[in-house]
């Protein structure tokens, strides 16, 4: 099963005018290159307003996919995701100043993969808002993930149905995820996307007590997008 994710920063400048934009994508690559580094020169969100926002975030998470209520909390390093198709868009809409994923590790609740926390700073550059982006590692950046993770629910829904059609969760979103393999000419991470190389992962749901396990391939597209393969053939249910 194959889909196409299309280069984002183009899409984000759909109903956005090139006059005054903090980031131009559309305009001079030289000065588009330099407004990303300046805007990644600011100071990262710290302190209380992070721990806060991080913190609202895992909370609203818990709630609602009924999972434990953490209180203490490890927070990762932030890593910038300027180029994310939906944090681009954002920026040149001039919402907000800038985007960073951190992984958070859930000190008071039961063994589980960490959870990865997109932290947006308002344009106002002081507000922060935390969103929940997954559970366990990927490289796949915030939009990619949330496409894709469409395509694995679709397909999880109808394992569900063939194996126990009673399961119908309210939730099913990844416990799990994990990468098993990166092609030799993978390119760096650059402010959250990656312009050349593939890489596999495993995304596992556990609906219902079930272990679902569906692999997927992502291959990088050179314009900030990517393609993504599911294998069907390769998906582990267990009961």
């Amino acid at each position: 099963m194959r889909f196409r994710f299309v280069a984002p920063i183009l899409l984000a400048l759909a109903a956005t005018t090139a006059s005054a934009l903090p980031l131009d994508p559309l305009g001079d690559p030289d000065q588009f290159q330099r407004d990303v580094e300046e805007i990644n020169r600011r100071p990262l969100p710290d302190g209380e307003a992070l721990a806060r926002a991080v913190g609202e975030a895992v909370a609203f998470d818990a709630r609602m996919r009924g999972r434990c209520q953490p209180k203490k909390l490890r927070i990762g390093s932030l890593a910038p995701v300027t180029l994310d198709g939906m944090v681009t868009g954002l920026i040149v809409a001039g919402k907000i100043e800038n985007g960073w994923i951190s992984t958070v590790t859930l000190e008071d609740c039961p063994p589980g993969d960490p959870i990865r926390i997109l932290i947006l700073r308002d344009a106002d550059g002081t507000t922060l808002q935390g969103i929940f982006a997954g559970q366990g590692e990927t490289l796949a950046w915030p939009t990619l993930a949330r496409e894709a993770l469409r395509a694995t629910v679709a397909m999880a829904v109808q394992r569900l149905k063939e194996e126990d059609a009673a399961c119908a969760p309210k939730d099913l979103t990844p416990t799990s995820v994990r990468i098993t393999g990166r092609s030799a000419d993978l390119g760096p991470n650059q402010y959250g996307i990656r312009l050349k190389g593939s890489w596999n992962e495993i995304w596992t749901f556990e609906p219902c007590g079930h272990r679902l396990s569906i692999p997927i391939g992502f291959r990088t597209n050179g314009s900030g997008g990517a393609y993504w393969d599911l294998d069907r053939g390769g998906v582990l249910f267990v009961r």
